[in-house]
């Protein structure tokens, strides 16, 4: 990869021996001179044009500038890069990829020069170079410099046989949504570290997350390691999940951290399944923000003397109407319940009501 530090000391290196100042250089190469220092100190390269300007003015060739000044034996050293970007500078772009494609010079060659190249212009000459001749690592750098839907094309030949999940967070931040779906489907039945499909969520379409998690619950993955993905999921997937998990056995826990993406609906439907199975109330306490009032009301009414302490009580208390905590609280024994309790739940039902239990308290 090109070293814009050592290609700006020997930019440095060249102006200083024609004992020219950085302004005079910015003069002849009609740039400012904000900008010689900028390639001097490694912080920007020069545009095509300007480089091929600033080896005429000090007699040395493209490949010696952009090499740094490296003898040609060096092992680091990059051939081509002259004719590649003599090339693209006289719009003679067909001849750079038969170049390639005929083995007078490499991808990487292309790839070096890649950073200094408008997509558009990169593309012309990608799009004509033998495709096989691509490896995965030479797309990933590659890929900040070429056009989403080349380098769609290019990812995807390449990963027909295998696909590496760290190839793919790699190129998350390049390819297009649909194109990493697909990469991530091939590699979720290839096998992969879930934790890894979580972080490339971000990227994702929610359309092809919905059928990775799926597949996810039916390899097995546990509710608790999806969860992780909700707030990228659609809630249509997970309702498919949490009908899944409850006919399962699932636990709850897990349950209850993906409660606030599925709707109040689909919890509703959840609670009302699990009913059925010995549904403990601690757990419909902790749910209670996300299904609706008229649900808990029904189940409210239903419950049986002992399975709801005071502190259960005063925690489902804001999400049930005034006259069901009413009827609970008289089915209740109000000499277990302490003046603190009263005055928790005293927010949430009417004056008589609460005048009435406060009667009671009084009476014990």
């Amino acid at each position: 990869m090109l070293d814009t530090r050592k290609i700006g000391s020997y930019i440095s290196k060249l102006r200083k021996e024609q004992d020219w100042t950085q302004v005079e250089m910015a003069d002849r190469l009609n740039v400012s001179h904000q900008a010689v220092s900028k390639w001097e100190r490694g912080e920007s390269l020069p545009d095509l044009g300007t480089l091929m300007n600033i080896g005429q003015a000090f007699g040395v060739s493209v490949d010696e500038l952009m090499n740094g000044g490296a003898e040609k034996e060096d092992s680091v050293y990059v051939h081509n890069l002259g004719r590649i970007m003599k090339g693209f500078s006289e719009d003679r772009r067909e001849e750079v990829a038969e170049m390639i494609n005929t083995g007078e010079a490499e991808i990487d060659e292309l790839i070096e020069v890649a950073p200094l190249l408008k997509a558009s212009e990169l593309a012309a000459v990608t799009e004509k170079v033998d495709k096989s001749l691509f490896n995965q690592d030479m797309i990933v750098r590659l890929a900040p410099f070429v056009e989403t839907e080349l380098l769609d094309g290019l990812v995807l030949q390449a990963a027909e046989e295998s696909v590496e999940i760290e190839l793919i967070g790699k190129l998350a931040p390049f390819i297009s949504s649909e194109a990493l779906g697909q990469l991530l489907e091939k590699a979720i039945t290839d096998g992969v570290d879930f934790n890894a499909l979580v972080r490339l969520a971000p990227f994702v379409r929610r359309e092809s997350l919905d059928r990775l998690v799926i597949q996810a619950m039916d390899d097995g993955v546990e509710l608790e390691q999806i969860g992780k993905l909700a707030p990228f999921v659609s809630r249509e997937a997970l309702g498919d999940l949490l009908d899944k998990a409850v006919t399962d056995n699932v636990d709850y826990d897990a349950v209850i951290k993906l409660a606030p993406f599925i709707g109040r609906e689909s919890v509703d439907k959840l609670i009302e399944r699990a009913v059925n199975e010995d549904l403990e109330w601690a757990f419909v306490v902790r749910l209670a923000p996300f299904c609706s009032r008229a649900m808990l009301n029904r189940l409210a009414e239903q419950i049986k003397e002992g399975e709801l302490d005071s502190s259960r009580l005063i925690s489902l208390a804001p999400f049930i109407d005034r006259e069901v905590l009413s009827r609970i609280v008289d089915r209740m024994d109000m000499s277990k319940f302490a003046p603190e309790t009263i005055a928790e739940l005293a927010p949430f039902v009417d004056k008589g009501t609460l005048s009435r239990w406060i009667q009671g308290l009084l009476a014990k």
